[in-house]
């Protein structure tokens, strides 16, 4: 490689052009759009790069200026797939594995209908909206050459997974894999469960499943790569202009592969097994998109996760036994599928808690049960216009209460089996629960009660969050479980200017801790109802059902 080439190759910034002298030749107002942060904050974007110095100065994560992906819904018009629907990725031919990507706006993204839970069909929609290709090339060898210093990575659960023993394909085996699978390995899945430890399933079956799972591995590679980007601020070492979108890209090519391969294969324990993949790299691209707040993809890949988790749980598969990774993949949608329903509104398709079975209890699991038939229960209320409609054992404070502290006591009961490796990190899990404990109280009083005449329980409930939270020792071990809770606060804080301040703080310190940046939609929901005109909607849920009417939606795991 010349010197010029080699100065072409190693410009950070945007222009890639034959003719580029490296960073210094660009001035601070080489982006070509203003970042979309700071078009929401209505003030004018300095174009810094690699990212704006406006979003660093206040502390907000920059989402750069380049152009955002955007999943459209699409729908069969003939074969036996006529007129059905499901949001996967149609991909283009192989050969030239084009992706194409939109600049992303809230309100130009309108979730399809929900599939109905007898649907026997997974259909593949094609990506929608004015856009501009770009290739992908096929291969993807070499694609990342990181210069971070792996001895530096000393988590005592990692595998340490060797790929090299693996039967990947050529364009896998390289070191920028085995390197992104090792942060993998090491980082990223420690913020996946409630708290990290030998037992991790997201490191200890996701890992061996991804070798055997090609669309997995790239998701994995892809929410990696993405996850360092946005802990350090910098993008991943690269080379020739690859970035973890490329392996996200060609798993979204795979999994529409496998999923057409998935549905024309009747119900059979090897079907469960080639599924597995299936879901699990639809949940592993959920958490890829929601490291940036600016992606409303993650609805299209958790309408996905919904219909491959009722096909495997439908009562004509009762006989069929899913294997300990079918049974931790059901187990995370619905964990999934409990928080995101909690949030969004005008969507009836919940995964119902049935799908997990007496075996598969594990700490955490009966509150999470309880809160999606709160969840569900007030969406009936709400569809028929009645308060009565909802049942008497729901619609009590005292028998909420008894629910609750029966969940609360499992899931103390099951966190004696687990491992923390510290009785800190285990003392400050027995916190945790409480804290989701009062959260849960405080959501479900508001879903289902008359929040006037309980307002003072409901304050009750916020202030032991408000305290329990105060109490973790290990915050950086348990920062990740803390959004809902926290979301929680913020929609009791409406009158309150401190507890407005507590929520937004601790939001941001989350945030900024683990890498996801999701819940910033949620923060600016959270400070349009702090402003909102209580005459107009007298609750969060209220306010919340007017935007998402209007196309504004959110999500709080």
């Amino acid at each position: 490689m010349s010197p010029e080439q080699a100065k072409v190759s190693t410009c950070t910034t945007r222009c890639r052009g034959p003719l580029c002298g490296g960073e210094k030749t660009h001035g601070l107002r080489s982006g070509s759009t203003d970042c979309r942060t700071c078009n929401r904050r209505r003030i004018r974007c300095d174009r810094s790069l690699p990212t704006c110095k406006k979003c660093a100065l206040k502390e907000l994560t920059c989402p750069g200026y380049g152009l955002r992906i955007q999943f459209g819904q699409g729908v069969a018009s003939r074969g036996k797939l006529t007129g059905k629907t499901l949001p996967v990725l149609e991909p283009a031919p192989l050969a030239a594995a084009a992706a194409v990507h939109t600049r992303d706006s809230p309100k130009s993204v309108t979730p399809g209908e929900s599939s109905d839970s007898r649907d026997d069909g997974l259909d593949a929609s094609m990506l929608a909206g004015k856009s501009e290709p770009i290739t992908v090339p096929y291969t993807l060898r070499n694609a990342f050459q990181p210069s971070f210093d792996e001895s530096a990575l000393h988590n005592p659960f990692a595998l340490n997974l060797d790929p090299s023993s693996y039967a990947l394909s050529q364009y896998l085996q390289g070191r920028p894999v085995r390197q992104l699978i090792s942060y993998y390995d090491h980082v990223v899945a420690t913020v996946m469960p409630w708290v990290d430890g030998p037992e991790n399933p997201w490191r200890t079956l996701m890992l061996p499943l991804a070798m055997h799972s090609p669309s997995l591995l790239l998701a994995i590679l892809a929410l990696s790569a993405e996850h360092y980007s946005s802990r350090s601020g910098l993008p991943w070492p690269m080379n020739d202009g690859f970035v973890s979108s490329n392996y996200r890209d060609k798993s979204l090519l795979l999994l529409a592969e496998d999923l057409r391969t998935e549905v024309s294969e009747h119900a059979s324990v090897a079907r469960h097994a080639r599924a597995s993949g299936i879901l699990a790299t639809i949940l592993v691209l959920c958490n890829l998109e929601m490291i940036r707040s600016d992606s409303a993809t993650w609805r299209v890949h958790w309408k996905a996760a919904r219909t491959i988790t009722r096909r495997w749980t439908a009562p004509h598969l009762a006989s069929i036994v899913l294997d300990d990774t079918c049974r931790f993949l059901v187990k995370e949608a619905f964990v999934y599928d409990v928080f995101g329903s909690s949030t969004t509104f005008g969507d009836d398709d919940q995964i119902p808690g049935s799908v997990l079975a007496e075996e598969d209890a594990q700490v955490f699991t009966d509150w999470l049960q309880l809160i999606q038939e709160v969840t569900c229960a007030e969406r009936w209320r709400h569809r028929v216009a009645s308060p009565s409609a909802v049942s008497p054992g729901l619609a009590n404070m005292r028998v909420l209460q008894e629910r609750f502290d029966y969940a609360r006591n499992r899931s103390l009961e099951f966190s004696k089996t687990l491992d923390f490796g510290t009785a800190g990190l285990r003392s400050d899990f027995a916190v945790l629960v409480d804290i989701f404990h009062y959260a849960g109280l405080a959501y479900s009083f508001q879903a289902l009660l008359d929040p006037q005449d309980f307002a003072p329980a409901i304050e009750t409930c916020v202030s032991g969050v408000i305290t329990k939270i105060a109490n973790i020792q290990n915050k950086e071990a348990y920062q990740h479980d803390l959004v809902w809770p926290l979301f929680v606060v913020g929609t009791q804080s409406r009158f309150n200017k401190n507890t407005q301040a507590f929520a937004e703080a601790k939001l941001l310190e989350v945030m900024k801790s683990t890498g996801f940046s999701n819940c910033y939609p949620a923060l600016e929901f959270l400070r349009r109802f702090w402003d909102s005109d209580p005459g107009v909607a007298v609750d969060w849920m209220q306010f919340a059902r007017q935007e998402s009417s209007q196309g504004l939606h959110f999500l709080v795991i």
